[in-house]
């Protein structure tokens, strides 16, 4: 009765550790939503996404106008030497290219002559244009586009994340229910073997079984009781993992919470090997890396237009609209009546912009080589994982029937031990047998659902909810 009263005491330790905090049901679809919602790291995948939009909105105020002014003014003596005001509206239109709208005031005894207007001042309306460097494209204008290629970066960068995310939680999930398939095998088994222990006590109690047969079958007995106690502390380990990534609220995952299964292992290999074929052969991969090299592609095919553009000499036309009646409402700008200009720059020797323009070059090719050998790289994972399904697929036959032969031999010798032609010991040996059938049938089925995980993080399209 020793055996019987520790068999006791170990299902009492597992209640009270299994007891603390509430039983929470988890499926596998409802874990992959409490990770999309609450996990942090899905939060923090999240911002990814709004970072490239606030770079987007950022860029494009390069474009919003801005107000400049310059006011001087001098008393001296009692005498007025000069009042001045400069006021201008600027707006960027597409590259190097502005609308002005101004106003210039100037007068007083000393002013300067070129700057003095009459009592009204004078209006104009101009325009300023790069005709050389920046006709084309310019910094502003290259930052707006590269921004516009940031979006579907940074939206890639959230989906590899996420990606990520999914992929580690959904191998935490399945580990969990590998041990949980482990814990039950190794209980059952143990209460065959308990059972077994108190028949052949009472047996022995009466004269039909040799006592030897007693103590064999506690050491057997103790033998299973040792394998559910490492099954549990599997268990345990799985489910605290299982716990880390199940945020159900903003407040993080309750790691004393029970969580029970509503699916067993078994069921979602099933479910697996009906999708497998759709999953496997669903066409191109759609890896957010392959995206996400995309995007940065096009940003530097854009870094490098700019880079050749600074090449060309910078050349700058200046032209303003005077009014030539600007105390009427009708400011009256005539062709008579304007100021114009232009400034030039040109370096001699070009070192710097034409080395720089083949350094971007440079990088542009090498992301573009990063690019093919990501997209080769992933089409053989893809391929690997195609054939190592396949050797699986045999493996898990394989296993199953070894299972299945197993139980069967188990059946048989249970019933000669029962005729009296065999021994407890070949009973336990036969068990033994059948138990590391069923364990390595259930870790093969782990390793197909793994392999599928793989397939589809390869894939990268987020299809993880089964």
């Amino acid at each position: 009765m020793k055996n019987n009263k520790l068999f006791i005491l170990l299902l009492i330790l597992f209640y009270s550790i299994q007891s603390n905090g509430q039983t929470v049901k988890l499926s596998y679809a409802d874990f992959i939503t409490n990770v999309m919602l609450n996990n942090p790291l899905s939060k923090r995948a999240d911002n990814e996404k709004k970072y490239g939009e606030l770079n987007y909105k950022a860029a494009k105020g390069n474009y919003d106008p801005f107000v400049s002014g310059v006011y001087d003014q001098k008393q001296f003596n009692g005498t007025n030497y000069f009042t001045t005001l400069s006021s201008e509206i600027k707006q960027p239109l597409f590259t190097s290219q502005y609308l002005k709208f101004g106003y210039e005031y100037g007068n007083g005894t000393y002013v300067n002559p070129e700057l003095s207007t009459s009592q009204q001042g004078l209006p104009y309306v101009g325009l300023e244009v790069g005709v050389l460097q920046g006709l084309v494209i310019d910094k502003r204008r290259a930052e707006v586009l590269k921004s516009k290629e940031y979006l579907n970066y940074y939206d890639a960068e959230k989906q590899i994340q996420l990606n990520t995310l999914l992929f580690e939680s959904s191998q935490r999930y399945f580990d969990w229910l590998y041990s949980a398939k482990q814990m039950a095998l190794n209980n059952y088994f143990m209460e065959v073997a308990r059972q077994r222990l108190k028949g052949i006590e009472a047996l022995a109690n009466i004269g039909e079984k040799a006592a030897i047969d007693t103590i064999e079958a506690a050491i057997f007995f103790q033998s299973r009781l040792l394998d559910l106690q490492s099954a549990l502390i599997d268990y345990q380990k799985n489910t605290n993992d299982l716990s880390s990534f199940n945020w159900q609220d903003e407040n993080g995952p309750n790691a004393s919470n029970k969580y029970e299964p509503t699916d067993s292992l078994d069921s979602y290999f099933n479910k697996i090997k009906t999708i497998l074929t759709e999953t496997l052969y669903q066409g191109e991969v759609s890896n957010p890396v392959i995206s996400k090299y995309n995007s940065f592609q096009k940003v530097l095919q854009i870094e490098n237009r700019l880079k050749k553009e600074t090449i060309k000499p910078n050349l700058n036309v200046k032209y303003n609209f005077l009014s030539n009646n600007p105390s009427s409402a009708n400011l009256a700008f005539s062709n008579n009546n304007y100021k114009w200009g232009l400034n030039l720059s040109f370096p001699l020797l070009l070192r710097n912009s034409v080395n720089e323009y083949k350094m971007s070059k440079i990088v542009l090719q090498n992301n573009g080589l990063e690019l093919t050998n990501k997209k080769n790289e992933l089409k053989f994972k893809i391929e690997t994982l195609k054939q190592t399904i396949s050797i699986l697929a045999q493996q898990l036959q394989n296993a199953a029937l070894n299972a299945n032969y197993s139980k069967q031999l188990v059946e048989a010798e249970k019933l000669k031990f029962s005729n009296g032609e065999s021994s407890l010991f070949m009973v336990n040996t036969r068990e033994n047998k059948w138990l590391e059938s069923e364990l390595k049938l259930a870790e093969y089925k782990l390793k197909f659902i793994k392999t599928f995980l793989n397939v589809v993080y390869l894939n990268g399209n987020l299809n993880y909810k089964l």
